[in-house]
């Protein structure tokens, strides 16, 4: 098991190996594994105050673009298409995805329909075709947010419909 200590800008990783240990720390006075384990601890809750914060602040961006324009084709800023929505609602946090939703549910970590979390891009189906063919960002409590062709605009909307419920495809997380 590797475990990892951060000590202001240094980087500690240590292991468990059949050579001697590797850990800087074995030979500190009054140091036992229960210090490591805080700080692993410490790094697991950091990350996780990250991931909290960048997906509020995801969630707020796109909020923020609530009832501008639908337009196929369209990246922004005034008005989108359903990919294009998703893609620079992303961007805004560094976040690189590809343009099309077709390509954008190729990448980023599989997510079934039990593990969506706030922030993770849900893909769908349509009446048409069993390929991908819209995408929206999940926004927690059965509710998502996307540029959709048949309201025109940028809404919300309940993931938990019969439509949606029956075309949803796949989740991605990013963050």
């Amino acid at each position: 098991m590797k475990n990892l200590l951060i000590l202001g800008s240094i980087l500690f990783i240590s292991g468990t190996s059949a050579q001697a240990s590797n850990n800087p720390f074995d030979n500190l006075p009054n140091y036992n594994s229960s210090h490591q384990q805080s700080a692993t601890r410490y790094a697991s809750n950091r990350h996780q105050e990250r991931h909290n914060f960048l997906t509020i602040q995801i969630e707020r961006t796109a909020k923020s673009h609530l009832g501008k324009t639908y337009e196929w084709g369209a990246t922004g800023p005034y008005t989108f298409d359903c990919s294009g929505f998703t893609q620079a609602v992303y961007a805004q946090y560094g976040i690189t995805i590809p343009r099309v939703s077709r390509d954008q549910a190729k990448v980023g970590k599989f997510i079934r329909w039990e593990d969506l979390k706030k922030g993770d891009l849900i893909f769908f189906d349509s009446k048409k075709s069993s390929q991908v063919s819209h995408v929206g960002i999940y926004l927690g409590g059965g509710k998502f947010i996307h540029a959709s062709s048949s309201k025109h605009q940028v809404v919300i909307s309940n993931l938990n419909s019969n439509y949606y419920s029956s075309h949803f495809k796949l989740g991605r997380r990013f963050v």
